[in-house]
């Protein structure tokens, strides 16, 4: 799409099901489309791009004492931008986005630079925290500061492993994890930190519920589910990651007795057939059965082989 191009309306509307919602959002396309034209040219500017880089390297050098899997940096897509303030006013009433313009969308909406930490376990949230803090300081004089007070979205029924030290809000949707929202120079930016079992589940919901079907009760039904295990895998992670190499070794002793099987090397015992009632003068099956290998074995009873 070049620079000067303008978004057809109605297909717009119908690629993110905003239909319903743009005659309440009391939008001027017009105007969305200033945003629209405005956001593509300062995202293909050289200095956008810097920023982008800039603040990725920033996240990349921080020390937090803790091992940290991934950080990446993103820029809001033209088309989400337009999207997202029909559906704050639309939808949501959210009362910021009333009167948004070319002028001053790039200090209502804080995400048009995004960048996410993923981290290995639920309580190393907190050094990324110290981290931040320190490269990001409060003080709104300079440059590069934190601009929003840090939040932590927590579900009902979480362990509380946030203490006092960052703002709570709990939520009935599954949705976990830490934002920071941080100018950088002349624009904002949001720095999301989760584990990597959150990042699946905040995938998963994004693909298939979160924003455009969250009335649907199917899917709330299910995303719901998929949060409580990618919780319960988060819990399982920490208990294992806060022991250390001696309680691994006595806890193993209680799992002594514990076989698992290897695909590739474990026969299998057949299982001893029936004698044929037809004929009773057979001798039993002999109870010294047949060994065979498992993949050969398991290949027959798919494709229900007589063994």
């Amino acid at each position: 799409m070049g620079m000067n191009a303008v978004i057809d309306k109605d297909e717009f509307l119908e690629k993110y099901g905003l239909k319903k919602y743009f005659d309440n959002a009391e939008c001027n396309w017009e105007e969305l489309m200033a945003i629209y034209q405005n956001y593509l040219e300062i995202q293909n500017s050289d200095y956008f791009k810097q920023c982008c880089r800039e603040i990725e390297e920033a996240c990349r050098s921080m020390n937090p004492a803790a091992p940290i899997h991934s950080i990446r940096c993103r820029c809001k897509d033209p088309e989400h931008v337009i999207e997202k303030i029909i559906r704050k006013r639309g939808k949501e009433q959210n009362h910021k986005y009333i009167d948004i313009n070319d002028k001053n969308y790039s200090y209502i909406i804080r995400d048009l630079i995004g960048v996410r930490i993923l981290i290995f376990k639920k309580e190393d949230w907190e050094r990324v925290f110290d981290e931040i803090t320190k490269k990001f300081p409060k003080d709104c004089t300079q440059e590069i500061h934190i601009a929003e007070e840090p939040v932590a979205y927590i579900r009902y029924g979480d362990r509380d492993i946030f203490k006092n030290k960052i703002h709570k809000e709990y939520t009935n949707k599954g949705y976990r994890s830490q934002h920071y929202i941080v100018k950088f120079k002349k624009f904002y930016c949001e720095i999301q930190v989760r584990t990597l079992a959150e990042e699946v589940y905040g995938e998963f919901d994004h693909m298939v519920k979160y924003p455009y079907r969250s009335d649907n009760n199917f899917l709330i039904r299910y995303t719901s589910m998929v949060s409580k295990l990618t919780d319960a895998i988060d819990e399982s992670i920490s208990t294992c990651l806060q022991m250390n190499d001696d309680c691994w070794d006595y806890c193993s002793k209680n799992f002594a007795p514990d076989i698992y099987s290897d695909w590739q090397h474990t026969s299998q015992v057949v299982p001893e057939k029936r004698p044929n009632k037809k004929d009773d003068s057979k001798d039993d099956v002999s109870k010294n059965s047949a060994i065979i290998n498992m993949k050969l074995y398991a290949n027959n009873i798919l494709y229900r082989k007589d063994n």
